[in-house]
């Protein structure tokens, strides 16, 4: 019963993960109008960011229990602050609490499904993060239909539930040190991917706004972009298991062309596809590390994953709005061409 608990526990801290990540992008809009921010969108990042090594180090560092369980109590009163919110700085100073509480929960939300299924970890890590997706889905759809103190509210509520599943989680059991030579090159694809990712959801409706589509649709595109990103993970885990970094270079080269059509102020409203393909990536390469490196390499996969989720969005805010596309497309064929050197470095993993 006990692994059960644990399993439904992870899949719920995943969930406000992707609540977490999405929150900016479906709240954009929101903030520039009641705050009247635009480039200090910024100074949320960078706090989340400063949380996120902090929480990453803790959690590298400590055992899971109680930390695991405080860290969802941390992203409940975090949620419960941006719901709250009278001013921008409150929302800053939830930037850097939610991200304490993200990166003590993304290590050990996944580290511990990892650890319980070892022999299914590309699969089952996989498809419990469909319930990051299912999160990242839920806040843009949500936010059409609730206010933000309302869906904040109800997730800090998400949270405390959360902490309860994942009382008393076990031990981590595998604490070996990162070895040198191919590590590197993981570090800097979770980088770029969860910079990638990061500025789709992000930037991705700005585009959109900038060519003349309307908010609504805006939002409910990145909805269905959360969404592909869930699909991916859960259709194509089996198939990514069993030849992980062919199966990524492959799916990148598809990524690849949904961005290349997304130039076209036409066809701009596609960019949800991409999620489907760049799904099944992150989980891949946190089952690949864990599995040749151990728990503590798993520290430096999450700050280089946090890096790029946080610091490239935020750079995003500075770029002219009509290079927006043109970024996205740079970041891909970075991550692309990583990935395929990676798999042609030696033996698949």
């Amino acid at each position: 019963m006990a692994p059960v608990r644990f399993l439904w526990g992870s899949f719920l801290s995943l969930w406000l993960v992707g609540v977490v990540v999405a929150a900016p992008g479906a709240v954009l809009p929101g903030w520039r109008a009641a705050f009247g921010v635009t480039k200090e969108v910024s100074y949320f990042f960078a706090a989340l960011f400063l949380g996120l090594l902090i929480g990453i180090r803790l959690a590298q560092n400590k055992g899971r229990h109680p930390l695991f369980p405080l860290a969802l109590l941390l992203l409940a009163l975090g949620l419960a602050l941006l719901a709250l919110a009278p001013a921008f700085w409150v929302v800053v100073a939830a930037g850097l609490v939610l991200g304490v509480g993200e990166g003590v929960t993304n290590v050990h939300g996944n580290s511990l499904v990892g650890e319980l299924f070892p022999e299914r970890r590309v699969q089952l890590l996989n498809r419990v993060n469909v319930a990051f997706g299912l999160g990242a889905v839920a806040t843009p759809l949500f936010l059409l239909f609730l206010s933000p103190r309302a869906f904040f509210l109800l997730s800090a509520l998400v949270a405390l539930l959360a902490a309860a599943l994942v009382w008393r989680a076990p031990a981590v059991g595998t604490l070996r040190r990162a070895g040198g030579g191919r590590y590197l090159p993981f570090l800097l694809a979770a980088f770029l991917y969860t910079g990638l990712e990061g500025s789709l959801a992000t930037w991705g409706r700005v585009h959109l706004e900038r060519l003349g589509y309307g908010l609504a649709l805006g939002g409910g595109l990145l909805s269905l972009y959360w969404g592909f990103l869930a699909l991916g993970r859960l259709l194509l885990a089996q198939v990514v298991a069993g030849a992980p970094l062919v199966w990524l270079e492959r799916l990148l080269l598809l990524t690849l062309g949904v961005l290349g059509l997304v130039l076209w102020p036409r066809l701009a409203p596609i960019f949800p596809v991409a999620g489907l393909f760049l799904g099944p990536l992150f989980a891949t390469l946190f089952a690949l590390v864990q599995a040749r490196f151990g728990h503590r390499a798993l520290g430096g996969l999450l700050y280089a994953g946090a890096a790029g989720g946080t610091l490239v969005p935020a750079l995003f805010a500075y770029l002219p709005k009509e290079a927006i596309p043109f970024g996205f497309l740079a970041l891909a064929l970075l991550l692309f061409a990583l990935v395929s050197s990676l798999r042609r470095e030696g033996p698949p993993l």
